[in-house]
């Protein structure tokens, strides 16, 4: 374990808490009197789904702000943690007040504590002898150590935080808009995109495994989580004559090519892996660009019947992740290639 090896998981969650608090984060407006009293009154309607929303997404900055600080050896790390998470959520209350459309309140604030709260639980006994440490172990023994692992891991979570809007295609460029350009050459396009895409992905898994088997299975339980979540909020989010576009035939048949033709690649050594996966990620995503479909914002979110509020912050922080996740990919399997050689090189 390397001094500060958690700090960058911890910083990248709070830039995603930092986007969906601050979005659309301009125009910037004076602030008033009354909008800084009307911050710590009682709303009039206390929806339960916001605070629910609010406790979930500071659980995870609990856990890492409290394994950040109990790795550098501070005294009463999950205290510290806890005062961080209420400090960061205070701050981002306060610039709310300053950017139109987001009301700020003293309760979302109340509620990104006891996310954090509940996020250190994690380290206290019994959870932490009965699941925590376990969890850690097999992490240990499953992924490649260190920073590099916790970085591969972290990756996965913001493709994974990605699928969870029904909107956007699997593996694929843009969102579920229909498009004159829907010919058989666009399919074939579609097709190619999703099977480099599924390819490069179960490649990059196979990366981040500490021993040369499993990244068939890995894979496999990735996507079908995905592809799940993928079902779930579509039947719960989006309008029913919406709720399939996002996964159309030629989609169904890149994703099987793909897993296809991990079955044989995964075989390969781990420098060629990490080379195939860099390719086939940057070309499938460049690829989907020619065949995917974009809308304005507010044409998007005509697709959802979503009745709870905060959809345009999650719609758009997910279609960022979306966009931005190949490019975070290709970067990280560069460095760890970069990395690999060396330490190859330094073997006597």
């Amino acid at each position: 374990m390397t001094s500060g090896r958690f700090r960058g998981s911890t910083a990248v969650w709070l830039a995603l808490l930092a986007y969906a608090s601050l979005y659309p984060f301009a125009p910037l407006h004076a602030t008033s009197a009354e909008a800084v009293a009307g911050a710590f009154s009682r709303p009039h309607h206390l929806a339960n789904f916001d605070f629910a929303a609010n406790v979930l997404a500071y659980i995870p900055l609990g856990i890492l702000a409290c394994l950040h600080f109990r790795q550098s050896g501070a005294r009463h790390p999950a205290l510290k943690a806890i005062v961080a998470g209420t400090a960061f959520s205070m701050a981002m209350e306060g610039l709310q007040l300053f950017i139109p459309g987001r009301i700020s309140s003293a309760y979302d604030t109340l509620a990104n504590s006891v996310g954090t709260a509940l996020g250190t639980l994690a380290f206290a006994d019994p959870l932490y002898s009965l699941v925590s440490l376990p969890l850690a172990r097999r992490r240990e023994a499953l992924v490649i150590g260190g920073a590099w692992g916790d970085a591969g891991l972290m990756l996965l979570v913001l493709w994974m935080i990605a699928q969870l809007n029904p909107a956007l295609p699997f593996f694929g460029a843009g969102n579920i808009v229909f498009s004159d350009l829907d010919t058989r050459d666009l399919a074939i396009l579609q097709a190619a995109s999703v099977a480099m895409g599924i390819w490069g992905f179960g490649l990059f898994v196979s990366t981040l495994l500490a021993r040369e088997s499993g990244a068939l299975r890995a894979t496999l339980v990735l996507l079908s989580t995905a592809l799940w979540l993928k079902f779930v909020a579509a039947s719960v989010m989006l309008q029913p004559h919406f709720a399939e576009e996002w996964l159309s035939l030629a989609r169904v048949a890149g994703l099987v090519a793909g897993v296809a033709l991990l079955v044989p690649s995964r075989r390969f050594p781990r420098m060629g892996r990490i080379y195939l996966a860099l390719v086939l990620v940057l070309a499938g995503a460049l690829v989907s660009k020619i065949a995917g479909a974009y809308s304005g914002l507010d044409e998007l979110l005509r697709v959802f019947r979503w009745p709870y509020g905060q959809l345009a912050n999650f719609t758009t922080l997910t279609r960022f992740l979306h966009e931005l996740w190949p490019l975070l990919a290709v970067a990280f399997l560069i460095a760890l290639f970069f990395h690999a050689r060396r330490t190859v090189e330094s073997k006597p």
